[in-house]
């Protein structure tokens, strides 16, 4: 079979032995949190999650983190490594990945100071850590462990590991990285012990030297175990640095207790560059290190590496310089689980590309079941996957007409036309996409025309008639369904929840009042069309202002960023885009004013309060005020004429607007139910 393959990913397609296991390629799925747990146990979504990757074509994946102790779980969907009851489920994950010819490790980790103390009702307990040292997210004050407690770890460790072995699954990944347990003993940013953990480089490696020798004790040597590693947690001599990771991985490769390193970086300092969002990190930014690793360890060690890689060739450059022996595209495989059965079929055009929106990272973050925006299939495989969209019937074949080209018409369109009805879809502006077009517009976010892309690639495949430029004209719409999916647009009245007694802010006199849509388009033409001094209101808490406050800035611009709530941008917290984007406009002279709101636009005077109270200031000489407070329906075409069509039906933001991810799952739940 393998010589019909494209000759192009020579060094992906060479199998490789880890340990005793042999995997078919080089390309791997790394562990990741889905929250998609039952009362402590896998669920048949995990089941239908990871299926749907092997079938794909992956190698190798890592399960999500399963907690090898009480102490360690962390999410409200959690698993628990140690218990029995675990086993039948990893039996049935072994039997699906195994059937497409994927191997499946098990990553086993124990949260630390990560997690939270109150989380699982009935079992309060206070945070295992190796130091009093609190999480930087969540502040909660942990114990540091005694002994009894690390060997009371170890054994978990090792029951949980021979659980795993005797499921029936094919190794064994120990979380030491991203500050979880393991990893803050080895950093000396929350190791501040004095016993034999802390203190020299060998001292904080022991634990984890206890815990794989009891794992091996207990599996046995013929089955593979490995370290998750932050090779640099990026705070300088604070924490691990690249120089105190290789005298870790000497230690490690020394025992001879391993058979692969996964390799990855940051911690929760700076989750934002362990999983950065788009327009950031550099592609495959890992590789470096993973490199310095690659020339420590023992020949039969393997290394693998993270790092925002995209796309096939980009791994098959990594492996050729001998940087890695594993490339893992973990998002990549999240946005498309047939990533790389597409590659190999030269099916590229067809790949859903991920773009780094961090909708996934923002879910995990709120401890709600993670999926993609992209992919509303990921974790509803059964109802979404590959195979479940059946073709219709000639005699229960519509034709239909999808109104607004924007992610929801979009996303209507190529499921629908899947099914196999004809489908013409009708723009009105010269290019598909809709607000998706002003979102591309701002540093860093040119991606977003990959998201676009992504969209009406496939639309393109399932032969859709497109109308762009559309001048509405009803005689055409005599379909047997119209879809409306007009979408939405930013108010420029003002209204806030925060002032319910009024219908918008109000305004007086020559002023100059834009929503946060028309001011982005006008700057993008002339970055100093607005004037030099801008006040830009801000309730969305989202990319949006900030990427306008940074496109003014870098001109010269005068900007005042307003918002009511506590501080400024707080969506992009989830995102993790806040740690990049505050600093460039912290260094560009963004003035940001948090917990004020606006009580009067008065010519080119704009005066604020503090929503807890005080005198009211002004801000002077202000050439224009950017709205970014709410969105409404664009709405006008349907209710213009619904009562003329009795087949019509709205999705999307024309319904209410929604977060992104909203929209298309909407778009692609009523396409597969006409």
């Amino acid at each position: 079979m393998r010589e019909h393959l494209p000759t192009s990913y020579k060094h992906i397609l060479e199998p490789l032995t880890i340990g005793e296991v042999e995997i078919k390629h080089r390309i791997m799925v790394t562990g990741h949190t889905q929250l998609y747990g039952n009362n402590g146990t896998l669920s048949q979504r995990h089941i239908d999650y990871y299926r749907e990757r092997a079938k794909g074509g992956v190698a190798l994946m890592v399960l999500e983190q399963q907690a090898a102790h009480p102490s360690g779980k962390n999410y409200s969907s959690g698993c628990e490594a140690w218990s029995k009851k675990s086993v039948p489920w990893y039996e049935r994950l072994a039997e699906v990945v195994h059937e497409h010819g994927c191997k499946q490790f098990v990553q086993l980790f124990c949260c630390g100071a990560q997690g939270n103390g109150t989380q699982y009702f009935d079992d309060w307990r206070p945070l295992w850590a190796a130091s009093r040292i609190p999480s930087a997210i969540s502040g909660e004050m942990p114990v540091a462990m005694e002994k009894k407690d690390i060997n009371d770890l170890v054994d978990h460790f090792a029951r949980s590991a021979l659980n795993v072995r005797e499921s029936g699954l094919d190794g064994i990944e120990i979380h030491a990285a991203h500050s979880q347990l393991l990893g803050e003993f080895l950093s000396p940013a929350f190791n501040k012990r004095k016993d034999e953990y802390g203190g020299s480089i060998e001292n904080r490696c022991r634990i984890i030297l206890e815990i794989s020798s009891a794992i091996r004790k207990a599996v046995g040597r013929d089955f593979p175990l490995g370290l998750r590693l932050s090779f640099d947690e990026y705070l300088g001599d604070a924490g691990i640095t690249g120089d105190q990771s290789e005298k870790q991985i000497r230690i490690f490769s020394e025992s001879k207790l391993f058979d692969f390193y996964d390799i990855s970086g940051g911690g929760y300092h700076n989750l934002h560059i362990a999983v950065a969002p788009m327009g950031t990190v550099t592609e495959g930014f890992l590789a470096s290190s993973a490199a310095r690793v690659k020339k420590i360890v023992r020949e039969n060690e393997k290394v693998f590496v993270v790092g925002k890689f995209l796309d096939l060739d980009h791994a098959e450059k990594v492996l050729a310089d001998g940087h890695a022996d594993v490339v893992a595209m973990t998002r990549a495989h999240m946005a498309d689980p047939f990533l790389f059965s597409k590659s190999l079929n030269r099916k590229q055009s067809e790949i859903t590309k991920c773009i780094g929106a961090n909708v996934c990272v923002k879910r995990l973050i709120e401890d709600r079941e993670v999926t993609c925006f992209q992919n509303p299939a990921m974790g509803r495989e059964k109802k979404f996957g590959s195979g479940t969209i059946s073709k219709v019937e000639a005699k229960n074949r519509k034709a239909i007409s999808v109104i607004g080209g924007g992610p929801a018409g979009l996303r209507f369109s190529g499921t629908a036309a899947e099914a196999g009805h004809k489908v013409r879809l009708f723009e009105t502006e010269e290019k598909l996409g809709g607000h998706l077009n002003v979102l591309k517009l701002l540093p860093t976010r040119t991606v977003w025309q990959t998201g676009i892309d992504n969209l009406v690639s496939r639309i393109e495949k399932y032969k859709v008639e497109i109308f762009t430029e559309w001048v509405p004209d009803m005689t055409l719409l005599s379909d047997d369904l119209i879809v409306i999916a007009t979408g939405s647009y930013w108010s420029t009245r003002g209204y806030s929840p925060y002032r319910p007694e009024r219908d918008g802010i109000p305004k007086q006199g020559n002023t100059n009042v834009l929503d946060i849509s028309s001011a982005i388009l006008t700057v993008d033409r002339n970055p100093e069309a607005l004037g030099k001094k801008i006040v830009i209101v801000d309730e969305t808490g989202d990319y949006l202002p900030l990427g306008l406050a940074e496109i003014l800035s870098k001109h010269g611009v005068n900007v005042n960023l307003i918002s009511p709530k506590p501080f400024i941008g707080a969506e992009t917290q989830r995102t993790l885009d806040m740690p990049h984007v505050m600093p460039r406009l912290k260094k560009a002279g963004v003035n940001f004013i948090s917990l004020h709101f606006v009580e009067k636009i008065e010519n080119d005077i704009v005066h604020i309060y503090d929503i807890w109270g005080g005198d009211s200031r002004q801000i002077e000489n202000v050439d224009a005020v950017v709205l970014a407070i709410s969105r409404l329906p664009n709405e006008k075409f349907y209710i213009e004429q619904s009562p003329e069509f009795s087949s019509m039906k709205r999705i999307g933001d024309v319904v209410a607007p929604r977060k992104l991810e909203a929209i298309i799952f909407e778009a692609e739940k009523t396409a597969r139910e006409i």
